[in-house]
């Protein structure tokens, strides 16, 4: 039980030193998500405000403004329990900032920033996490959904950042995330795509960049990882030092597909793409060829158990070898047990 007579000022929290120790520099709000049954939620009550401390990710962003750099630090729950969404998380302000507390970089985060969904629980949404508010930071944070069809509904996709009729997520900065599916087989519908950006809207989406995220499922294959979108972009795409996995069924199944509007360019840099499947190789990477004035960069990438990156005459890789520096030194392909860099 907590002490009634201790010296309340000797031992409060300083919210504006967290803050600083966090690394945040922000004109706005800082709210925090606690887990009702960790041991400490009531004194987090007591010493940052009821105002301020919010039983569930949702709640906490609902409250945050628009535009006003907002913060939503997530507070990890004791023990690793996993927090159910039930519905989609809808982040419709802009430039909300939501980041797990204490998180490692590379998307495998502590177990107790995993929140997940649509397994058993009610109220089946269309996405896992649906991203409309432009500036949006996510980070720190781990998404564990049933992608596809289950007992519960259907979902397009477990992150959806934008939709025809709605929402402009431009500048979409996630880093340090995973983004899974734990479909088992594709016959529960695990296989639609985990991460979609749509860019249908009028003036599409653009400026999007993941940095050390995972991406994917290791049962199935998602037809693809990653959905790009749209008559209008998703354009200025980025993705470095990212993880995309899956277990291919058929040579046709892509970690990616593009949209049919304008992308400027789109950098896929220092990425993973894992199929774990030995038996079936993928044929490409990227689904389809590339707009002649839209190109698409490989740059230092890696791929296993898939034939190429990619096809068309807008679609590259850096470095590109050919002949016997290819055979020695191409470290871009790795196909069944053969090494990344060739004897």
């Amino acid at each position: 039980m907590r002490d009634p007579f201790r010296n309340f000022n000797q031992y409060k929290i300083d919210p504006l030193s967290e803050i600083r120790n966090a690394g945040i520099v922000t004109n706005g709000s800082v709210f925090w998500v606690s887990s009702v049954s960790d041991s400490d939620h009531r004194v987090r009550l007591d010493d940052l405000g009821e105002g301020d401390v919010k039983l569930s990710l949702q709640a906490a962003v609902d409250v945050a403004r628009s535009d006003r750099n907002d913060y939503v630090l997530v507070i990890p729950t004791d023990g690793g329990t996993a927090r159910r969404l039930g519905t989609a998380l809808d982040v419709n302000e802009d430039r909300v900032h939501i980041l797990g507390v204490g998180y490692k970089p590379g998307g495998q985060s502590y177990s107790g920033l995993t929140f997940d969904g649509f397994g058993s629980a009610a109220g089946m949404d269309t996405e896992l996490v649906y991203v409309s508010g432009a500036g949006v930071e996510i980070g720190g944070l781990r998404f564990l959904g049933t992608s596809g069809t289950n007992a519960n509904g259907t979902i397009t996709g477990d992150f959806r950042a934008g939709t025809a009729s709605s929402g402009t997520p431009h500048d979409l900065w996630l880093h340090d995330l995973a983004i899974e599916s734990n479909v088992t087989t594709a016959t529960l519908g695990g296989t639609a795509p985990i991460l979609e950006i749509v860019g249908d809207v009028a003036t599409g989406i653009r400026n999007i960049r993941l940095e050390r995220c995972w991406v994917g499922n290791v049962n199935i294959a998602p037809t693809p990882v990653v959905n790009m979108s749209g008559t209008a972009g998703p354009s200025r795409a980025e993705f470095v030092d990212c993880t995309f996995v899956m277990d291919a069924q058929a040579a046709g199944n892509a970690f990616f597909t593009g949209g049919t509007g304008n992308i400027e360019y789109m950098l896929l840099e220092r990425c993973k793409f894992f199929n774990i499947e030995s038996g079936t190789l993928n044929s490409s990477v990227y689904s389809g060829a590339a707009g002649a004035d839209t190109p698409v960069l490989f740059k230092d990438c890696t791929a296993v158990n898939v034939t190429q990156v990619g096809t068309g005459a807008s679609m590259y890789k850096a470095p590109a070898l050919s002949g016997t520096a290819a055979a020695i030194s191409d470290y871009a392909i790795a196909i069944g047990s053969a090494a990344l860099i060739p004897a």
